[in-house]
């Protein structure tokens, strides 16, 4: 296993590519759009039932096209590729702060979760592990700090610049932002010569090196393997139950008698429990391998949502959270691993596209679903004490899978 300094020397651009892709594509990611629901609902005259629909809706949208546009990394140029995502994200948030009907704004939403929300952090991913093929664990967990860093800054960014200006101003200033740094560091970063270095071996294989075929998995050939199915939902399901969860964060709130600004308090700690996870769980990972490592990832969101479920107080929050961070930053290290050792790298975009894929349908169909449940009068305990429980199924499924190569 190589140590930190010498992985994070064997290709910094790489890396510092990957680190601020994910970081950038925040701006199109539920924590940071749902922040400004109160305004976007005050200003358009539509209720939070109204919002999460359209919401939902814009993210299935995307899913029509994601196996499409995520598969095209596998053939396109990076640099092309990538401006134009973020070329895409500056124009949704040109639109966002000019947005006056819902179906305006159902297509500014639409453009922010394929961009922001999906194949930028999609792009960072297959990037990375695709190079770092002996370390993927530890790549992809480091770049994916990108989004916790995010998770701790940008709150503040977004209530301090509506404050100033306005929510509509402050899109236009986000825009700007990314124009004159996110655009130009991209495309410094990205300049020819990119990702020339092969990193050299390691002091020995690792177990996820080592279970890599010798021939990559096309796409076809993947999705008939039982155990894909049985990988699948673990490592999935957590991210839709966060998004879920932060979509309706205010109304959870006012249910727990929490104040926002306590919210807002956990939230750091999520963060920072996040990057800590991730830290520490990719070097287990490239050790013992994404496999074995997969079906314990759920087990501390599974806690936190058990906490949730039935804590009254604020130190339920903040346990809730905490717990929810153990298992995002754990999985963040899995993000391109676990497809790796079990498949190969030559067609990771389209594999991961796939994945996405699901994940996207999840994503626009959880805040709608839990939405129209909130409205039917069920209880936020039980939706929650339901979403721990199937966490806990599939990570037992998860363990049934056989490991690769066996």
């Amino acid at each position: 296993m190589l140590a930190i300094r010498e992985f994070l020397a064997l290709n910094p651009r790489l890396l510092a590519f990957g680190f601020a892709f994910t970081f950038f594509s925040c701006f199109g990611r539920t924590f940071f759009i749902s922040l400004f629901g109160g305004e976007i609902r005050a200003s358009l005259e539509i209720s939070p039932g109204e919002f999460s629909y359209i919401y939902s809706g814009a993210t299935l949208a995307g899913v029509v096209l994601m196996p499409w546009l995520g598969r095209l990394i596998d053939e396109v140029d990076l640099r092309i590729y990538a401006t134009a995502l973020v070329l895409g994200l500056i124009g949704a948030s040109i639109a966002m702060g000019l947005v006056t009907h819902t179906v305006t704004l159902f297509v500014v939403l639409f453009v922010f979760r394929l961009t922001g929300g999906s194949l930028m952090n999609h792009t960072a991913i297959v990037t990375v592990a695709r190079k770092f093929t002996r370390n993927p664990a530890a790549a992809t967990g480091f770049i994916s700090l990108g989004v916790p860093m995010a998770e701790a800054l940008l709150p503040l960014v977004a209530v301090a610049t509506m404050a100033l200006w306005g929510w509509r101003l402050a899109w236009f200033g986000y825009a700007i932002f990314l124009a004159v740094v996110c655009l130009p560091l991209i495309l410094w970063l990205l300049r020819p010569g990119f990702g020339s270095r092969v990193p050299p071996a390691d002091r020995g294989r690792t177990p996820t090196e080592s279970a890599i075929t010798s021939a990559s998995w096309p796409r076809k050939r993947v999705v008939r393997d039982p155990n894909f199915y049985r990988v699948l939902p673990a490592y999935i399901l957590p991210t839709p139950i966060m998004t879920t969860l932060f979509f309706h964060q205010a109304y959870i709130a006012e249910v727990k008698s929490w104040s926002l600004e306590w919210l807002a308090t956990c939230f750091v700690a999520f963060a920072a429990t996040t990057l800590i996870a991730s830290l520490v769980a990719g070097p287990f990972v490239d050790r013992l391998g994404p496999s074995r490592i997969l079906p314990l990832i759920g087990m501390p969101m599974s806690v936190g949502l058990f906490v949730l479920a039935f804590g009254t107080g604020e130190a339920s929050a903040l346990g809730y959270m905490t717990a929810v961070g153990l298992t995002m930053g754990a999985r963040y290290t899995l993000t391109g691993a676990i497809w790796v050792e079990r498949y190969g790298a030559d067609h990771l975009g389209a594999i991961r596209a796939l994945v996405h894929t699901v994940t996207m349908s999840l994503y626009g169909i959880g805040p709608a679903l839990a939405g129209g449940l909130i409205d039917a009068g069920v209880d936020v305990a039980n939706i929650v004490y339901g979403l721990a429980i199937m966490l806990v199924l599939v990570s037992g499924l998860a363990m049934t899978a056989a490991r690769p190569n066996s």
